[in-house]
């Protein structure tokens, strides 16, 4: 289901940017307006801040990245019963970069016994297995890898779900002012099916690419996978460990049956 919706939603825009909606479940529950729970997780946000001023600093700055890559703009006033979402925001660090903080959108938080990511297809898990991408290291004499910064946010909302994505900032990014609300025009870390989506639309630019590019770029990352079914994968796996039993040392062997 979210893979035929990806094939028949997902669309460049005129500014050749790829642009998807919201993967939203059907049938589904009626969202509530949740601002007061976002403004209480803001206002708890903001006293925690004020006792780390090393975290404020950061945040702010994640925030300003925001902005400035114009991944999130203000949201307009809304109309009586428009339906609407507004995601607590709050900042982690990985332990093995404590000096780079990551805002999360928090789309698991429930309000009144539901929350955004409750009625969101998930999507499959798209990225190539551990098993193959270790396989195809013996293929070469050099393997490349490469990290895509932000990956999420290389893809927009379509823009009549962007009030799904409301959030609650200070005015200018600047915590001495008033709270107003922006909305994020980018699928964000924290909503389920971002990975999925992001994934997708990687490959699904890889292919566009090869009318440009050529062959290499619609083989990029094994854009295969897009033709097959997640049942399949299982099985393909499956395969690789047998014939990887049965004769370790023949590369060529392995080709044939890396997923």
């Amino acid at each position: 289901m979210f893979l035929e919706f990806m094939n028949r939603e997902m669309a460049m825009d005129d500014t050749n940017s790829w642009v998807t909606p919201l993967p939203f479940r059907s049938p589904r529950r009626w969202l509530p307006n949740n601002r007061e729970q976002a403004l209480s997780r803001l206002t708890s946000l903001l006293r925690t801040l004020e006792r780390k001023p090393k975290m404020k600093a950061d945040f702010v700055a994640f925030m300003q990245n925001i902005f400035d890559r114009n991944q999130a703009e203000l949201a307009p006033p809304l109309k009586e019963g428009d339906e609407c979402w507004y995601l607590p925001i709050f900042g982690v660090y990985h332990p093995q970069k404590p000096d780079k903080i990551r805002v999360v959108f928090d789309s698991s938080a429930q309000y009144h016994s539901i929350s955004l990511n409750d009625v969101l297809l998930t999507g499959p898990d798209l990225n190539n297995s551990l098993l193959g991408v270790l396989l195809r290291f013996r293929r070469e004499t050099i393997a490349v890898i490469a990290d895509i910064e932000q990956m999420f946010h290389s893809f927009l909302v379509r823009e009549d779900n962007r009030d799904f994505l409301r959030f609650l900032w200070f005015k200018e990014n600047d915590p001495n002012q008033e709270i107003v609300e922006y909305r994020m025009k980018v699928h964000v870390f924290g909503n389920s099916p971002s990975p999925a989506v992001a994934i997708y639309g990687l490959r699904r630019a890889a292919e566009h690419g090869a009318g440009e590019y050529g062959m290499d770029a619609k083989h990029f990352r094994g854009t295969r996978l897009l033709r097959r079914r997640w049942a399949h994968v299982a099985p393909v796996s499956h395969r690789s460990h047998r014939s990887a039993d049965k004769d370790t040392g023949n590369a060529g062997h392995f080709k044939s049956e890396t997923p």
